[in-house]
């Protein structure tokens, strides 16, 4: 087995602009046998939380992962994920009875509970047809516009910096009040997520101003254009700083995304891999849709006294 031998795992399928970004954020290791191959990753801030990920060929291979993860310290290992939360993670469960839509996790779930794992969080993506979403949201959009809030579109009067490190600022206090919250540099993210920035359709994706002129929510969305004829969109992300939930914002954005895509005689909407337990508030006007694919990320216990190999 060929632990750390980076030219032996690219050779094998491994992606060194991947390898790279994600070295800068926190301590890897590659690991390849013949065409087989996988990488661990550890974030400084999460030290005893280990991410396996790029995971092709036998359970051997991620076994050899497990191994050094142990060795550092690590008393859990999750995958598939690539070092965090930030960067592509989680498993499709299915079910298979549409096309595949941009971005989305394709790595089956059954392999990792076949390696021992078990489910340790769960997501959703959503087919949703505009109307029902643009009625729940608009229900409080006339008294949030009366009240001085409103809703611009994505680069509004800004260069495509500005208007990233605003996503940048909002998402990191959002995300922060998790258990699982790292941080990210945003110029590792603009580059690892360089071709879903140049998806991003500013016409459907919307910023949410407070009265006072100040950031605190966005919706982000692109034309789901990975299967031919196939007339919908896609959002990616929606968040709305936490002082300012509970007043219909993160309907309002929805229902705006909405509302631009039927403008541009797209069909419906995906609110692609949403939390589980975020779809099950639908009185809150959220997620409206049905269920078009379920997704998981998996753990397992390690023993930092005892690694899987030397």
């Amino acid at each position: 087995m060929d632990h750390q031998d980076q030219d032996l795992w690219i050779a094998a399928g491994g992606d060194l602009v991947h390898l790279d970004l994600l070295s800068r954020v926190g301590r890897i290791a590659v690991f390849s046998d013949g065409d087989a191959r996988c990488m661990a990753g550890i974030h400084p801030d999460q030290p005893t939380l280990g991410a396996i990920g790029d995971w092709v060929g036998p359970p051997t291979i991620l076994t050899a992962a497990e191994g050094w993860l142990a060795s550092q310290g690590c008393t859990e290992a999750r995958g598939p994920m690539l070092l965090c939360s930030w960067f592509p993670h989680r498993a499709n469960l299915g079910p298979q009875s549409t096309e595949p839509i941009q971005f989305e996790p394709t790595e089956p779930g059954a392999r990792w509970i076949e390696a021992g794992y078990s489910e340790h969080s769960h997501y959703l993506s959503i087919l949703a047809a505009h109307e029902p979403n643009i009625r729940a949201g608009t229900d409080q959009a006339a008294a949030l516009a009366t009240s001085g809030w409103s809703l611009r579109p994505l680069e509004a009067g800004l260069d495509p910096r500005a208007s990233l490190e605003i996503l940048h600022g909002i998402a990191t206090r959002v995300f922060s009040a998790e258990e699982d919250f790292t941080h990210v540099d945003l110029d590792v993210l603009v580059h690892f997520y360089h071709a879903w920035l140049e998806g991003l359709d500013p016409s459907l994706s919307r910023i949410a101003h407070s009265p006072g002129g100040d950031p605190v929510g966005f919706v982000l969305a692109l034309p789901e254009e990975s299967v031919p004829g196939r007339s919908w969109f896609q959002i990616l992300s929606l968040a709305v700083l936490p002082e300012h939930r509970h007043r219909g914002l993160a309907g309002w954005l929805v229902a705006a995304a909405h509302q631009a895509a039927r403008r541009a005689g797209i069909e419906a909407g995906v609110h692609a891999l949403v939390r589980a337990d975020d779809h099950s508030r639908e009185g809150k006007g959220w997620y409206r849709g049905d269920i078009l694919r379920r997704y998981a990320l998996f753990h397992k216990a390690l023993d930092p006294q005892r690694p899987t190999v030397e």
